[in-house]
């Protein structure tokens, strides 16, 4: 019973950011978009960093609480913004990638139930060579401000557009 104890604490215990995984990538404040209860998309931020000597390549996630995860970037043309789905970001040995506001993001589509600041969203990354690394993100306003602070009811980057 102990050593099923420890083995849960220890689990539980990879599950906080930083996150580790093979090839030593880590995760770092990873978070999710508050965001109106009708709302059928939100976004997903995390920095992701690949301290190890081989190049990964994140080529999708999922998640238990929508119907689909993709990777999504948002560009500017013609002085507005657009957003396009990615197959994949290469995150080269020593760097990083971050997945923020205005930029490189998850688009975490259909939810299937409303969420609010400071639940927890369970993700999957995906990678290229079938390796997988599970994220808990918190559900933040969209400041991305820790303190519980409440949502402001709108979503940029015309994700409802989806």
């Amino acid at each position: 019973m102990k050593r099923l104890l420890a083995s849960l604490l220890m689990g539980s215990a990879l599950l906080a950011s930083p996150v580790m995984a093979e090839e030593s990538l880590r995760v770092q404040d990873p978070w999710v978009r508050a965001a109106p209860p009708v709302a059928q998309t939100q976004a997903g931020y995390m920095t992701i960093r690949n301290p190890g000597s081989k190049e990964k390549s994140l080529v999708g996630a999922t998640s238990p609480l929508f119907s689909k995860v993709e990777l999504h970037e948002t560009i500017q043309h013609e002085g507005k913004s657009q957003m396009r789905a990615r197959p994949s970001v290469a995150i080269k040995p020593g760097a990083k990638i971050e997945l923020a506001p205005g930029g490189l993001h998850l688009m975490l589509i259909g939810p299937h139930k409303p969420l609010h600041p400071n639940d927890k969203v369970h993700i999957t990354l995906k990678f290229a060579d079938g390796s997988e690394l599970p994220v808990t993100a918190e559900v933040r306003a969209a400041s991305g401000e820790k303190s519980g602070a409440q949502t402001d009811g709108q979503h940029q980057h015309g994700h409802g557009q989806h």
